[in-house]
């Protein structure tokens, strides 16, 4: 792994000096192997599913499976394309959250494959023989043994992802805590940090300044101007949610 992805929560703060820096994440590149992954496992099994010419329903049910699962692939990615765009760490910080919510969806599928839920013409579509959800669960998701049947590596290329995911999401939440308590923690505990918080509170109101979630100080003209346009601030933000 040649970058940390603590690096990369640094680019997103900076991420307006680079706006296709995203490309260069690792956690993108690893959301499009996966969506690439998603629909070549969702194309064999609906080939799989018109050799089998299941009854109507069950057609229905793999078709609705298929969509369903490229979906969340999808959105996966582009959340974390959407976040990147945005114009504060903690928007970035909620659209990861939409990509993991996506990548958690997607792998809850898997498992469901490999228990054999759903069902085509009196049969279920499961996994390679011999493939368990027991198993798979128990195999590690790096390095990807490239022999695993598509499912399989399919189901652990999402646990990948959540794994690089979260700790990015964690990565950025620090750098907003550090940044909340950049002023306050100047002035200690106690007594004197009470008095230094009223302080910093009079300071801001005499020169119209508000201070945002991530700690950045900016006018209140400003900040009610991003409310008006979907941005951040203390007003509520815009997030559309799964990209799918």
């Amino acid at each position: 792994m040649k970058r940390q992805e603590g690096d990369q929560s640094d680019m997103a703060i900076r991420r307006s000096n680079s706006p296709y820096g995203y490309k260069e994440l690792l956690v993108y590149k690893k959301a499009e192997e996966l969506q690439k992954a998603c629909a070549h496992f969702t194309s064999q099994m609906m080939q799989r599913a018109k050799r089998e010419k299941g009854d109507g329903k069950g057609w229905k049910t793999v078709s609705a499976l298929q969509d369903q699962m490229d979906r969340s692939a999808r959105s996966i990615k582009q959340n974390i394309v959407e976040g990147w765009k945005r114009n504060s760490t903690q928007e970035y910080h909620q659209f990861l959250g939409f990509s993991i919510a996506a990548n958690a969806e997607l792998e809850e599928d898997c498992d469901d494959i490999l228990k054999g839920i759903y069902e085509m013409g009196g049969r279920g579509i499961r996994g390679e023989m011999g493939w368990e959800i027991e198993k798979v669960e128990k195999l590690p998701f790096y390095p990807l043994p490239p022999h695993l049947p598509p499912l399989v590596q399919l189901k652990l290329r999402c646990k990948e992802l959540n794994f690089l995911l979260t700790k990015l999401q964690t990565s950025l939440h620090q750098k907003m805590s550090e940044g909340s308590r950049v002023l306050g923690g100047a002035w200690g505990t106690g007594e004197t940090g009470k008095k230094g918080d009223e302080w910093i509170k009079q300071a801001l109101e005499e020169h119209d300044l508000v201070r945002l979630a991530d700690g950045r100080l900016v006018p209140k003209a400003e900040n009610g101007k991003k409310g008006e346009n979907g941005g951040n601030g203390e007003e509520k933000t815009t997030g559309k949610g799964k990209g799918g």
